[in-house]
């Protein structure tokens, strides 16, 4: 797929218009949340990200791995599917910040003692799905991380907060997610999750499945990306 084709997935995104109701779904490359954002362009700084993270992997990934929906500690701030900007603020320091895109990257969450986030805020998951892949030989240009819905689903009027995303929105939200398979045609899929699983499945999108690594997960979802690497290399 061309930049072009990148260039109209981010837009379409941080317009955010099939959200169903922005009440209780957040848009971080398109919302500016004035109690936790560090300012009115932290969005664009997200979507910033998210295209460098992209462009990085079009025409280089080889599997794409799809969990059900954004954290409020994840993507939210760092912009980044299953990312956590406090493992890239860690990268940027050791010299490895390459390994998410070329370039600087800023912080969009604004430092709050409840947050426990000096250093940037923390999605243990993302942590585990980006150390298992290391850790399996795979290169971090190898892989693209997204969700089945694209935005951040939350409570009323408690943006931090996680909730599954319904039916319905995922079904309202299918488009987005078309539209990023096809940045990246042909290219495996790993489902994260039960519930992704179900809903891609219940999409007609071919995936295939891997155990969740939360909730002591992450040995059974090690052993599926290192499956699956070793059905790629075979």
């Amino acid at each position: 797929m061309s930049k072009n084709d990148l260039d109209s997935f981010v837009s379409a995104v941080a317009a955010g218009a099939l959200i169903p109701d922005p009440a209780t779904m957040f848009n971080p490359w398109g919302d500016h949340d004035p109690l936790h954002d560090t300012g009115p362009d932290a969005p664009r700084i997200r979507a910033d990200h998210l295209q460098r993270y992209l462009a990085a992997r079009l025409g280089r990934a080889r599997v794409l791995l799809i969990a059900e929906a954004p954290s409020y500690s994840g993507a939210k701030f760092s912009g980044m599917a299953m990312t956590s900007e406090r493992d890239v603020l860690a990268a940027h320091a050791a010299g490895r910040g390459s390994d998410y895109f070329d370039g600087g990257f800023r912080r969009t969450s604004r430092v709050l003692p409840q947050l426990k986030n000096t250093d940037g805020m923390l999605e243990r998951t993302a942590s585990i799905v980006w150390a298992a892949m290391s850790g399996n030989g795979w290169a971090p240009t190898d892989f693209v991380l997204w969700n089945a819905v694209a935005y951040h689903p939350h409570d009323a009027g408690r943006p931090l907060t996680n909730r599954a995303p319904s039916v319905s929105e995922r079904r309202a939200l299918r488009p987005l997610l078309e539209q990023f398979l096809a940045l990246f045609p042909g290219v495996p899929r790993l489902a994260i999750g039960r519930i992704c699983q179900h809903s891609l499945a219940d999409m007609g999108i071919d995936a295939l499945p891997a155990r969740h690594p939360s909730y002591g997960g992450a040995p059974e979802f090690r052993a599926a990306v290192a499956d699956l690497r070793a059905r790629l290399t075979a």
